[in-house]
């Protein structure tokens, strides 16, 4: 029996299967039970135990980033359901679709509420009875009126999620300023603290434009090679 290491939600979220008899393959798409319901996840490979503690602590202890706000587990123990079948992909593009005119539709809704936050992106659950609108905000922001609006609009549950500027990142899928996608929206799968005294010791030049990653921050690469210097 194996541990794997499991990615879900837009966020890209981790969450553990463990102790797990059925086998996966770095990739495939499953079904699992989170502490949001029945959704779409991607297998990101097998872990061992002393690895799934290590994402378990350094999730807790880094602060907001890349933790999901709403009372869940920032490192998540998941319910293996079954492999995504083709009817089960077809449905999540189908989906993707109607999250993207949602999106519209519920950025146009914010517009006549005046709160300072920035909607970036939603997503549905599986089984579409719960639909996630995820925001970044300066300071506490007090949207119950907003979610009204939003259930009434689209006749289905609620939430909403404040992520960093980093998770925001994340989620858009940026292009960073070395031509390539965004790391932490394709491979990195936790955030690393980086700070200037990492620049310094690697003789690059102190440049906010060459050294800040679309999210504001400084880039992530910058603590891929520090230890080397």
């Amino acid at each position: 029996m194996s541990n794997y290491l499991i990615i879900f939600g837009k966020p890209r979220y981790l969450g553990l299967l463990e102790n797990t008899e059925v086998v996966f393959k770095s990739g495939d798409r499953v079904i699992v039970e989170s502490a949001r319901g029945e959704e779409t996840a991607v297998a990101a490979g097998p872990i061992t135990s002393e690895q799934a503690e290590s994402y378990r602590v350094d999730l807790t202890s880094n602060g907001n980033e890349g933790v999901p706000r709403g009372g869940e587990p920032s490192f998540q123990d998941l319910r293996f359901v079954r492999f995504a079948t083709l009817e089960d992909i077809e449905a999540r593009y189908l989906q993707e679709q109607d999250e993207e005119q949602i999106l519209v539709k519920g950025r146009e809704l914010l517009k006549s509420h005046d709160l300072e936050m920035k909607l970036v992106d939603v997503e549905f659950l599986l089984d579409r009875k719960k639909l996630f609108f995820y925001f970044t905000a300066e300071q506490r922001v007090d949207f119950r009126a907003y979610v009204r609006d939003l259930a009434r609009e689209f006749k289905t549950r609620i939430e909403l999620r404040q992520i960093g500027v980093r998770d925001e990142s994340k989620v858009v899928k940026g292009m960073s300023p070395c031509g390539m996608p965004c790391c932490c929206s394709y491979w990195l799968n936790r955030f690393a603290p980086i700070c200037i005294r990492m620049v310094k010791e690697q003789n690059l030049a102190l440049n906010p434009t060459k050294i800040s990653g679309i999210c504001g921050r400084l880039m992530c690469c910058m603590g891929f090679e520090h230890n080397n210097y």
